[in-house]
């Protein structure tokens, strides 16, 4: 029987999402298919019905995703979305959530990318920080803010201000000397740090360890991955 890779038990997998399902739901259309850009065939992309997802973690270790970080999330930033919409205020914008849950669902999110076989997310090599992450994931540990920062910035339409929504693949950067990775999904860009010491300009912007986070914008034609995405598409 495989092994499950949260609790490293054998157990029948689930077929488990990376980034959750309720984050896809803005990009279907009416038919219920959304695009998916592969660079396959004469389009370079094909329809979708379900976001991306691989036999990975068991049943329980599902729910342990789904009660304690992915419900928190979705009621804090889905429901009762805090960005500005359109983006009409000034930058950076405090906007302030739950620091454990809030940590934990975006780490969870890095986790299961980084335990993925699928190419959407081969950025995503975490080395020792693996292990850390599932641990911390397993007992429902945030840690303190400087441990695997996490910041964002918002993704604004250039001509209306609105928030864009897209789900993307794992990108992996540098900032202030310390690895990061970035990904999609909630109309913003994730970064997480990934290291092992202190960094006092990643302190100044990430998630604070009593809730606040400070939110840019970005242009979303600025992303490497749309620009990249364009390019694909234009040639079919």
């Amino acid at each position: 029987m495989p092994i499950c890779r949260l609790c490293h038990k054998d157990r029948i997998l689930r077929k488990s999402h990376i980034v959750p399902e309720f984050l896809y739901s803005h990009l279907y259309n009416e038919k219920g298919h959304m695009m998916g850009i592969n660079g396959i065939g004469a389009k370079g992309w094909k329809p979708l019905q379900q976001g991306i997802r691989e036999h990975l973690f068991c049943e329980e270790c599902e729910q342990h995703f789904n009660e304690h970080f992915e419900k928190p999330f979705r009621q804090q930033w889905v429901v009762n979305c805090p960005l500005p919409d359109p983006w009409n205020v000034p930058e950076p914008h405090w906007i302030s959530v739950s620091y454990a849950t809030f940590k934990l669902f975006h780490l969870s999110v890095l986790f299961r990318a980084s335990v993925s076989s699928l190419p959407t997310y081969s950025e995503a090599v975490l080395g020792i920080h693996e292990e850390r992450l599932r641990q911390m994931i397993w007992t429902k540990n945030p840690g303190e803010a400087w441990e695997y920062p996490i910041w964002g910035l918002a993704l604004v339409h250039h001509q209306t201000s609105k928030i864009v929504q897209l789900v993307s693949q794992v990108q992996k950067g540098r900032f202030a000397g310390q690895r990061c990775y970035a990904i999609c999904y909630g109309g913003m860009q994730w970064w997480i740090g990934v290291n092992s010491h202190r960094n006092s300009e990643l302190e100044a912007i990430c998630l604070q360890k009593d809730g606040r986070i400070p939110v840019s914008t970005i242009n979303w034609r600025e992303l490497g991955l749309i620009q990249s995405a364009s390019r694909l598409l234009c040639k079919n």
